[in-house]
């Protein structure tokens, strides 16, 4: 009996270990598929003179980044409203939820991150939403089309 036991559990060890690299091979997958549809359609304007230029999987993270060509991080991060601001870009992220390159990700552990830096690199800030989110957004999300 115990010898049983011991190999049930070891079976069911295993399959959680199993399905659990599955599960992460599949987000990885269409991690990357995500990248790549969204990567052909890059450079492209974000706001104003913001501009989308590069999106990239790092670990579970799709992270698009966008530049601003004339701030200054440094000085940015030091203003008034700056807090105001990254608020704001935060509830933008629900935004991404309506991109059909974003649909195979909404069931996954994946990550949604918008980057925002400046001409040298520097960063303004991340903001972050997780795809699993995204059917739940709060009531002062934007509106999905």
């Amino acid at each position: 009996m115990m010898n049983a036991l011991r190999t049930a559990s070891s079976l069911l060890v295993a399959t959680a270990v199993v399905l659990t690299f599955a599960g992460c091979t599949d987000t990885d997958a269409r991690l990357k598929q995500a990248q790549a549809k969204i990567a052909a359609t890059l450079p492209a304007p974000y706001y104003e003179d913001l501009v989308t230029e590069a999106v990239d999987v790092e670990d579970n993270r799709l992270v698009m980044r966008i530049r601003s060509p004339a701030g200054d991080a440094a000085r940015t991060r030091e203003a008034a409203g700056f807090d105001l601001l990254k608020q704001s870009e935060q509830r933008a992220m629900y935004e991404l939820c309506a991109l059909p390159e974003i649909a195979p990700l909404l069931d996954t552990d994946a990550i949604l991150v918008r980057r925002f830096v400046d001409p040298k690199d520097a960063p303004f800030f991340d903001v972050e939403l997780p795809a699993r989110a995204c059917s739940t957004p709060p009531a002062d999300a934007p509106a999905q089309p």
